[in-house]
């Protein structure tokens, strides 16, 4: 039996990716210090998190051995003597029922079950979220996102994964408070490795001398190239959409082509979406603050700052677009040289 098993499920769009990134980068180091990642890749992880919460576009497309990888996984943490890790944040968009199905099966793997969720001010989540929309084949506008995510519509399935208070309920149900950990994104700012260290506290694990440079290349698109991909979306007939194209768009298409075709700039929370992302983060604060979690970081840094000045994808001028797109055939057309 392990000793303690950490389930980190998300939350989307909160540093996860860096996260994941140096866990695996330094799994043997980590093994030998106490904390072991189960499986061989994150996307283990990955497809343990479909398995867990029935995501059957991916489920589906799995071959007979990696539909038993969830059970692997809680096999190798039994077999383990200290502490162990799971993380992905597509296990926060579950249901209580297989949330509390997941902890079981944890249970009989470790003496104690922690989740862990990290989270991140909803200003700076939103742009992140429609950007990665739009790479997985989202037709919607940045103007139309933010109204849909304010009325509160499922089929946006926002909230399912950025809606902590609901997490922490599905997911937190039957465990001890002081094992239901909320970490905080700190502000830009803080240190870069802020988050890093964060987590390592409450793993409980000693990264000394662990290097914090991130391997996996910064995917985040600027104003004019997310707009750019947005239209090409739309010019993509819905039945010709598949788990392939969007390995493809969000992989080569959007890094190797895409990315730095326009001059870099990041986009803003419009002026007239402040106020009910205010009051929605202040709202969600309030709640977890009533609660009795282990909190590390300040929930105040879940406030959104005020509005930059700048602008939003729907803003970007033809003229960027085409250059854009003109700058992205060339490589193609290289490439293929």
């Amino acid at each position: 039996m392990a000793r303690r098993v950490f389930l980190h499920c998300g939350t989307a769009k909160s540093g996860t990716t860096y996260l994941q990134d140096l866990w695996w980068h330094h799994r043997d180091a980590l093994r030998e210090r106490g904390l072991l990642l189960p499986g061989d890749a994150l996307r283990d992880h990955f497809h343990a998190a479909a398995l867990v919460k029935g995501m059957d576009v991916i489920v589906d497309d799995l071959d007979e051995d990696d539909r038993e990888v969830w059970q692997r996984l809680v096999a190798e943490t039994r077999d383990w003597p200290h502490d162990a890790l799971i993380s992905h944040e597509h296990f926060s968009d579950s249901s209580a029922e297989a949330a509390a199905a997941a902890l079981a099966d944890l249970a009989s793997a470790a003496d104690e079950v922690h989740l862990v969720v990290t989270v991140r001010d909803l200003g700076r989540v939103l742009p992140s979220a429609w950007q990665q929309r739009v790479k997985q084949g989202a037709r919607q506008s940045y103007r139309k996102f933010l109204a849909t995510v304010r009325r509160d519509e499922d089929d946006q399935k926002f909230w399912r994964y950025q809606d902590v208070p609901g997490i922490l309920a599905r997911w937190g149900a039957g465990l001890p408070p002081e094992r239901v950990h909320l970490v905080v994104v700190p502000r830009p700012g803080a240190a870069r490795d802020e988050l890093w260290q964060r987590t390592a506290g409450v793993l409980g694990v000693d990264v000394t001398g662990l290097d914090t440079d991130p391997r996996l290349p910064n995917d985040s698109l600027s104003l004019v190239e997310a707009e750019l991909l947005r239209r090409v979306n739309r010019r993509i007939p819905r039945e010709r959409r598949s788990l392939a194209l969007t390995r493809l768009t969000k992989g080569s298409f959007a890094r190797d082509l895409l990315a730095d075709s326009a001059p870099r700039e990041a986009f803003v929370l419009p002026a007239a979406h402040a106020g009910w992302v205010r009051e929605r983060s202040e709202r969600m604060v309030e709640e977890l603050r009533a609660g009795a979690f282990d909190v590390v970081g300040d929930l105040d840094d879940l406030l959104p700052a005020d509005p930059k000045e700048g602008r939003t994808p729907d803003e970007a001028g033809d003229d960027e677009l085409l250059a854009a797109a003109t700058a992205v055939v060339a490589r193609m057309i290289e490439q293929e040289r």
